[in-house]
């Protein structure tokens, strides 16, 4: 934390930091609180390991295989301004990467030859990271070349949501590789879409 305090800059390049006494093993960014430190759960996506058993290996046999390690760096680390203060580098949790890498998969499943071209997403709970999660699948489906650069469209049911999304896709343009847009009418909405 001195180090923190006194010659910040030292750490810019840093992406992850990692702590761990062998027993717990919990992962984030150099400027992140304690609270954002976070267990990665799971190796492959499909069971998560029960907080009794050492963390560390599911961290290193989840988080930092070399071409998960890669794809985190490349698609799942984000800047977003707090409190109007700095921006503050932000690292995915396990539940966000693997959320957003399957549904990736289902939508290029789906929009394939043999697709039906319906796809559901993620379904979220309140305080689950659902915005950076929209925001790290929309990265990847922009990015991925079997769907050419595709057009996304967000809908939301309530206006406080939608300035959320918006925000946080806002600040989300490196992983998006454009500016979002946020539509002010139906009218709008169509014009945008024209482009």
């Amino acid at each position: 934390q001195t180090y923190r305090e006194d010659i910040p800059s030292i750490f810019s390049y840093n992406a992850i930091c990692i702590i761990s006494d062998n027993q717990d093993a919990r992962a984030a960014t150099f400027l992140s609180a304690w609270e954002w430190y976070i267990r990665w759960r799971t190796v492959e996506g499909h069971e998560r390991v029960p907080k009794t058993r050492p963390q560390m290996p599911v961290l290193v046999r989840g988080m930092l295989d070399p071409t998960r390690l890669l794809d985190i760096l490349q698609h799942f680390i984000v800047y977003k301004d707090l409190d109007g203060g700095e921006p503050v580098k932000i690292l995915a949790a396990y539940h966000q990467y693997h959320a957003a890498n399957q549904a990736l998969a289902e939508a290029i499943k789906a929009s394939s030859v043999k697709g039906d071209r319906r796809v559901g997403v993620i379904w979220h709970t309140q305080g689950s990271g659902k915005s950076l999660s929209m925001l790290f699948f929309a990265g990847l489906l922009i990015g991925h070349p079997a769907l050419e650069n595709p057009t996304i469209v967000v809908i939301t049911d309530r206006n406080d949501l939608d300035d959320q999304l918006f925000g946080t896709f806002s600040q989300g343009q490196e992983l998006l590789r454009q500016r979002p847009q946020q539509a002010k009418s139906r009218a709008h909405l169509r014009a945008l879409l024209h482009v």
